[in-house]
């Protein structure tokens, strides 16, 4: 075995050993490591392959046996048929250089046209000038045909080497050649390069193993011309193989030539003329003319040459490539895993970075802030308010105020004289009862109670959705709306949000002290009220006698008797007078009597009012204090609700940190054990590339 086989030999061993290390990891490992088996196999076989490819499997087969008679036991000899169709695959071709430093390795691809190294800036690969050795036009690499290259010294000073043996003119590159400039060793001042060739074409498995071969023999036909064979001589073309022969008679070849020649192949395959009319399975090579055993002497010449060549290392250069198929097909397990890893790490690094918590935490506190003040702000303000309306309802300078209204309700009142027990009583009575037996503090009460209660009504009314700008529930739906600027939280709505309906009356449903609305009243009967008025106003009554009568011309002496004589006899002298005298004095007693009693009812009328609104005004001023009580504790409860809800509000904000903080601990552990992957598997790709070093 060579020494080019049995480096290969070893290096299958390596990579089946790195292959076996990853069996748990995909099951394309174990693909790959039979693979590689079947190709160490090949390997130790020593024996070179020739692949016959025709329509007619008679003349394949009889060309087969001539084939096995005649060449020596080195060459494996297979029979295949031709497909019936053929449809050509565009390959894909990987070729390049790669730089190996010490910081790492640098990938070149190289062109369909020539490509130039050395130091200068105009080179398609520019060598650092840290490489003083190195010439500025070094050396080119270019295609050669039939899928080689091959790598020119441009007359550098201190030359180019192949694996170590300096470069005379040109020579052909093989798989894993390694290029130095300017030493035959490569060191930190000469750098070196790795001949890299791969082809991948998407043909058939059959189609694959039938072109798998060293030595190509295609037998063609009349039919040459076809969709299939031009098929499979652009895939042929495409593949490492050492020689390729098409055998036919001349119409055929001639052809064929014409075709290779328009698609720049002619110089890829030879052209072997045969009558293959000749052939069969039943022919023998006596019966063979001598023309065409001339022909095929030749042709078995040439390969007995290869023979007596290196066939080992062009066994080595297929299997090579065999193994470098299988190496992309890792590398490919490697890049399809990376870039599932790259992803998993960009998912995890934008995750992370949506859950970034300094945001949240100063939105949070912000938001936070901002409600507590402004529920200060609110409360502050609403309690202000109420004791202004407060302050207007009990000012007894205002016509809206309670004071007023009450004062108006018993100025409507009117007295009434009743009988009770033997007694007159004054009874202030209402024109307009809303009580079935009138009674006036039923009446005041039920009065200052509902003008109180919708006053209350009123004013909590104001608090829910007027004061400071929306009231209650405009603040709370606001604090409410900007504590939810995070779905994910979703703070419960009945923690801010509740039954707000506020029953005032249960605070003015107490019984209270009645207020006195009758007085006792003693009707003055007429003879007591004359002789009352008499003896009260006596002086008056003399001093108009006398005047009486000095108008009249009377004559006043010899005592009272004869003044009242001198006054009444002008009446007695004349009775219609003394009629209409005693009429007149009759009414004008009456009246005064009638008035007297007038007044005396209104004076205990007007008492009985005053004491009414002085009880009902401090009874009012009363019920005030207690319902704005009950404001302010409704108020405080609303205040300590909405408190607490904040208080709750920043538990779930901390809470919800925490959490998103552990969380983020999670994924960035995650992150790192992600890049820790990928960092193993570019270790893992360093060494897979270390092995693709032929």
């Amino acid at each position: 075995m060579s020494p080019k086989a049995e480096k290969l030999q070893t290096r299958i061993q390596e990579i089946q050993k790195f292959v076996s290390a990853n069996f748990e990891r995909d099951k394309r490992f174990k693909t790959v490591f039979q693979e590689l088996e079947n190709i160490a196999i090949c390997l130790k076989a020593e024996r070179l392959k020739l692949q016959i490819i025709g329509r007619n499997l008679s003349t394949a087969r009889s060309l087969q046996t001539y084939f096995e008679q005649h060449l020596p036991q080195f060459y494996q000899i297979e029979v295949n048929s031709l497909p019936t169709q053929i449809e050509p695959v565009q390959s894909q071709r990987r070729v390049g250089l790669v730089l190996l430093t010490s910081s790492g390795e640098q990938h070149y691809q190289l062109s369909a046209e020539e490509t130039t190294i050395g130091r200068n800036p105009e080179s398609e690969i520019t060598v650092s000038s840290l490489y003083k050795k190195v010439s500025w036009n070094h050396a080119y690499i270019r295609p050669c045909g039939n899928l080689t290259w091959e790598i020119c010294d441009r007359d550098s000073t201190n030359g180019t080497y192949i694996n170590g043996v300096r470069l005379q003119g040109c020579q052909k590159l093989q798989i894993g050649d390694r290029i130095t400039l300017a030493a035959s060793t490569a060191s930190w001042a000469d750098p070196e390069f790795v001949f890299e060739y791969s082809l991948s074409s998407k043909n058939s498995d059959s189609l694959a193993e039938s072109i798998d071969c060293d030595i190509l023999c295609l037998v063609s036909d009349r039919n040459a011309s076809t969709n299939a064979w031009q098929g499979l001589i652009t895939i042929a073309n495409a593949a490492p193989i050492t020689k390729r022969v098409i055998i036919g008679d001349i119409p055929t070849l001639t052809q064929i030539e014409a075709w290779l020649r328009s698609q720049d192949m002619s110089d890829t395959f030879e052209l072997l003329v045969l009558s293959l009319s000749a052939f069969s399975l039943q022919t023998q090579t006596s019966e063979i003319n001598s023309v065409a055993q001339q022909e095929l002497k030749k042709f078995c010449q040439s390969l007995e040459a290869i023979i007596r060549g290196k066939p080992e290392d062009i066994l080595a250069q297929r299997l090579t490539a065999k193994v470098l198929e299988q190496l992309l097909a890792i590398e490919q397990i490697f890049d399809n895993e990376t870039g599932a890893i790259a992803q998993k790490i960009q998912q995890e690094e934008h995750r992370i970075q949506n859950l970034a918590t300094d945001d949240i935490k100063e939105q949070s506190k912000r938001v936070l802030r901002k409600a507590s003040d402004d529920k200060d702000k609110f409360f502050k303000q609403v309690r202000l308010e109420v004791n202004q309306s407060k302050a207007a309802l009990l000012d007894t300078y205002s016509k809206k105020s309670i004071s007023y209204k009450i004062e108006g309700f018993i100025e409507q009142l009117k007295p009434q004289v009743l009988k009770k027990n033997g007694f007159q009583y004054i009874q202030l009575k209402s024109e307009k009862s809303v009580t079935l037996n009138g009674n006036v503090n039923a009446e005041l009460t039920y009065f200052c109670s509902h003008e109180l209660k919708k006053w209350a009504d009123k004013e909590w009314q104001l608090v829910t959705t007027n004061y400071s700008e929306g009231g209650l529930n405009g603040i709370v739906e606001t604090i409410y709306k900007n504590l939810n600027f995070l779905p994910s939280i979703n703070i419960d709505k009945s923690l801010f949000f509740a039954d707000r309906r506020v029953d005032f009356q249960k605070s003015l449903m107490n019984s209270f002290i009645e207020a006195p609305y009758e007085g006792r009243y003693q009707q003055v009967s007429p003879i007591a009220y004359v002789l009352k008025q008499i003896r009260a106003d006596m002086m008056q009554f003399t001093f108009l006698v006398g005047f009486g009568a000095m108008f009249l011309g009377i004559r006043i002496s010899g005592g009272g008797k004869q003044i009242i004589s001198s006054i009444t006899q002008p009446l007695r002298d004349n009775p219609f007078l003394f009629g209409v005298a005693i009429f007149l004095l009759v009414c004008l007693l009456t009246y005064t009597y009638q008035k007297d009693n007038s007044l005396q009812l209104e004076a205990i009328a007007d008492k009985l009012r005053k004491e009414l609104s002085s009880h009902y005004q401090s009874l009012s001023k009363h019920l005030v204090e207690k319902l704005v009580l009950e404001l302010t504790t409704v108020l405080e409860t609303e205040e300590k609700r909405l408190k607490d809800a904040l208080e709750i509000a920043s538990d779930r904000f901390t809470t919800y940190i925490i959490d998103i903080e552990k969380h983020q601990l999670a994924l960035k552990s995650n992150l790192e054990q992600q890049r820790m992957q990928l960092r193993n598997l570019d270790k893992e790709k360093a060494e897979l590339q270390k092995l693709k070093r032929f």
